[in-house]
């Protein structure tokens, strides 16, 4: 039988999965007695919630367990990635760009509130052309004051031969700029150039220009400006009051968190745009909190530690908005929709650093520690169950019995109604299955179970009612230690419930 756990509150759901291991009917004749008598086992099972991890792994819901044991409930959102491109993309070129002058200052395609000091190239070429009426050949050196590599700046040297056609049209091939430095307090480059005659004498050009595919950076240092971008919304699906029916629940500490890396090197605090818990009666009610209004700022690497990936870890809980109030109204889903704003103080003078290898990264997940109580907890659902189709009509009586040892800190009731396959009920009646709660120690840690059995006898009609059943409509109610007043307890990984079914049956 499969179940989707984390559809229903864990402690009861892990009852609900042992009532599920259930073996198939092996009967065994003993020819020394009439009428025969025959012990079925239907289920011998313990399963601890360190076990009920594996099976929840699906989706995004999981169990963290703490080194001393304790358990708490996460609920995952997307992962959010942004790369360099988002803050500082590629510039195409698509026009050569004129140099009117032999000194020509060209702007960078930048915002104005950008002010690049220092920067790199990556993937980045250049080209020039040149036009000129001679009947000489020309020779041109063109400067780059601003670009620079191994200390030596950009100079290179273009032959125009005359070939007895007047004017001369000349284009140069592609230059690679990768790994060539970009120096400047102006975000300008300037362009000279040097055009001589074969007969020694200085010329303007009668045109001159340049060309870049586009302009990329691998390293890039100044005041990166202000602005923002955007990380996409999403939904967490919580699903832990899915099978609610009714009751109060008194959960410690929930908590909404933010873990973000980066290792672009300039500040960075989130823009919460939406942070809205659902709940499952369908009332949406915003999250509170002063860093929902200011937002957070994230850790970044400094000049020492280009290169380095910075972490920070935030928490929305109990101590800084109002997450436990309405979390413990029954939350359903967490809408979330955040952006990044870059140098959100718009301080001029900070400079920061960005490389084409610069990422950042945010998830955001929900946390709910099972630490609180709950007061008269009902939870319903429906598993399979037709075990029973084996029993052979000889069958004359038959005793079902049932043992369950408890680890958990809570009274729990559970009722079963047999039903067909169109969850019509059978009409078999099946005592309520109560499992006590365990022994609390000193340090509110159960230290011994509570153990229960229960006896059903069934004759004649009943039999044939087991028969026909296909499902069971489980209802369970929990009370844990204290609830009245709402004391918290902790659920352990060590805690767990075992269920001993077996039928005596006597058929001619």
């Amino acid at each position: 039988m499969n179940f989707r756990f984390l559809k229903k509150p864990l402690i009861l759901a892990s009852i609900v999965v042992a009532l599920g291991s259930c073996s198939n009917f092996e009967l065994v004749d003993d020819p020394n007695q009439d009428p025969y008598k025959l012990a079925i086992p239907l289920v011998n099972t313990t399963i601890k919630m360190k076990d009920v991890n594996d099976l929840i792994k699906q989706g995004n819901s999981s169990l963290r367990i703490d080194t001393d044991g304790k358990v708490t409930a996460l609920y995952k959102g997307e992962v959010i990635r942004q790369d360099a491109d988002a803050i500082f993309p590629a510039y195409p070129f698509i026009l050569p760009f004129p140099l009117t002058n032999t000194t020509t200052a060209v702007a960078l395609p930048l915002s104005n509130s950008y002010l690049i000091k220092n920067a790199i190239f990556k993937d980045t070429k250049i080209k020039f052309g040149f036009r000129h009426a001679t009947t000489q050949d020309v020779s041109i050196k063109m400067k780059i004051n601003e670009v620079s590599k191994g200390g030596q700046v950009f100079e290179k040297t273009y032959d125009l031969k005359y070939n007895g056609i007047s004017p001369i049209v000349y284009t140069t091939d592609e230059f690679p700029l990768d790994g060539w430095d970009y120096k400047s307090n102006s975000n300008k480059m300037t362009f000279e150039y040097e055009a001589k005659l074969a007969d020694g004498s200085i010329v303007k050009l009668d045109q001159a220009a340049m060309l870049y595919d586009s302009i990329k950076f691998k390293y890039i240092d100044g005041y990166l400006g202000y602005h923002t971008f955007g990380i996409d919304g999403s939904v967490i699906d919580v699903s832990l009051f899915d099978k609610w029916k009714s009751g109060k629940f008194n959960f410690e500490d929930p908590k909404i968190s933010l873990s973000v890396e980066s290792n672009f090197g300039l500040p960075v605090r989130s823009k919460i745009n939406t942070l809205s818990l659902t709940s499952i009666s369908g009332n949406t009610v915003n999250l509170e909190s002063q860093y929902v209004t200011e937002g957070i700022n994230f850790n970044y690497p400094l000049f020492s530690e280009i290169g380095q990936v910075k972490t920070t870890e935030f928490y929305f809980d109990k101590t800084n908005s109002n997450i436990k109030q309405i979390f413990n109204e029954k939350t359903k889903s967490i809408a979330y929709d955040i952006d990044a704003v870059v140098n959100p103080d718009k301080d001029t003078l900070n400079k920061g650093f960005i490389t084409s290898t610069s990422y950042f990264v945010v998830n955001v997940s929900v946390e709910v520690p099972l630490h609180g109580s709950v007061e008269d907890l009902v939870i319903q659902d429906t598993i399979d169950f037709n075990e029973f189709d084996a029993l052979p009509k000889e069958v004359k009586s038959a005793i079902l019995k049932v043992e369950t040892t408890n680890d958990f800190p809570s009274d729990i009731s559970i009722e079963a109604i047999p039903v067909d396959d169109n969850f019509v009920p059978t009409g078999v009646k099946i005592d309520v299955l109560v499992l006590k709660a365990g022994t609390l120690g000193s340090n509110n840690k159960t230290v011994s179970p509570g153990v229960n059995l229960v006896t059903k006898p069934f004759t004649g009609s009943e039999l044939d009612q087991l028969k026909r059943t296909k499902k069971l409509i489980i209802l369970g109610k929990m009370n844990t230690v204290g609830s009245n007043t709402q004391k918290p307890l902790w659920i352990y990984q060590d805690y767990g419930v075992g269920i001993k079914m077996g039928m005596n049956i006597e058929y001619k």
